[in-house]
C-alpha cells in the first residue's frame, strides 16, 4: 500500500507538472522521470543511514524499498541535487525548473502523508471524539487518533495548490514560488511532529524531524537569497 499510494501521487504530479507547463512540456516530462528515481535513491540512501545499524546486519534489505523506509529529508536533497543536475546538463533556468516541478513536489509531499497513514509510520495522541481516525500503531494495536497524516496532506495539498495560484507581483523572480513552497511543505511538517507521538529520536526535547525541519527551512532560505545575490551580481556586470 504504502508504494502504490506514493507511486500514484508521483505520477499525477508528474502529469500536472507536465500539464500545466507550456513550450518546455515535454522536457519537464523527460527530466521528471529523471528527477523522481533521484530523488527515491535520496529518500532510501537516508532512511538507511538513519537505521545504519540495522542495516549493516540486513543488507540484503537495503534495496528493497517497497518494503517500506523512506526518509523524506533524504527525498527532498535528492530532487534538489537532481534539479541542480538538468539545470547544468540542459542549461535550463534554474528558477523555472523548479517553479515547473511545484505540482510534483505538492503531490509527493501528499502521498507521504497518506502512506504514512496506511503503515503506521505518523500517528498522533489517542482521542474519543468524533474527529479521530483508526490508525495501527508501531505496536500493531488499532485505536482512534488525531488525524495527523489526514490534516498533513491536507495542509500540503491546499499549501502548494495556493503558491501555483496565487498571483504574485511581476518582480518576484523565478524561484520564488518553488522556494515558498518547499518551506511551506518542510514547516507543516515540522508544527505537525511536535503533535506526533509515534517513536522517535529525541534531541534537546524535540523529535528529530523538528530539528530537520528548522534547519532545512534556514538552508533553502539561504540558499535562494544566495542565488538570487549571484543572478543579480552578474546581470550587473557589463
Amino acid at each position: 500500500m504504502y508504494s502504490i499510494i506514493l507511486s500514484t501521487c508521483a505520477a499525477l504530479g508528474l502529469f500536472l507538472s507536465w500539464w500545466l507547463a507550456k513550450d518546455e512540456s515535454h522536457f519537464l516530462l523527460d527530466a521528471g522521470l529523471g528527477i523522481i528515481f533521484i530523488s527515491l535513491l535520496g529518500a532510501r540512501i537516508g532512511f538507511v543511514f538513519r537505521n545504519l545499524t540495522y542495516f549493516l546486519t540486513h543488507a540484503i534489505e537495503i534495496p528493497q524499498f517497497w518494503l517500506g523506509g523512506l526518509s523524506w529529508p533524504g527525498a527532498l536533497i535528492g530532487a534538489v541535487l537532481a534539479l541542480v543536475g538538468v539545470h547544468l546538463i540542459w542549461k535550463e533556468p534554474l528558477g523555472e525548473l523548479a517553479d515547473g516541478y511545484l505540482p510534483l513536489l505538492g503531490l509527493i509531499a501528499t502521498g507521504i502523508w497518506l502512506a504514512g497513514w496506511g503503515t503506521g509510520t505518523g500517528y498522533g495522541p489517542q482521542t474519543k471524539a468524533w474527529f479521530g481516525i483508526l490508525v495501527q500503531d508501531s505496536f500493531g494495536l488499532i485505536s482512534k487518533r488525531w488525524p495527523m497524516p489526514i490534516l498533513g496532506a491536507f495542509l500540503s495539498t491546499l499549501w502548494i495548490t495556493g503558491v501555483i495560484l496565487f498571483p504574485l507581483k511581476r518582480t518576484r523572480k523565478p524561484g520564488f514560488r518553488s522556494m515558498l513552497g518547499i518551506v511551506g511543505l518542510v514547516s507543516i511538517n515540522g508544527l505537525i511532529s511536535f503533535f506526533r507521538v509515534n517513536p522517535a529520536p529525541v534531541l534537546w526535547g524535540l523529535r528529530w524531524e523538528s530539528w530537520i525541519s528548522l534547519v532545512i527551512v534556514v538552508l533553502v532560505v539561504i540558499i535562494y537569497l544566495v542565488v538570487r545575490k549571484i543572478e543579480k551580481n552578474e546581470n550587473s556586470n557589463p
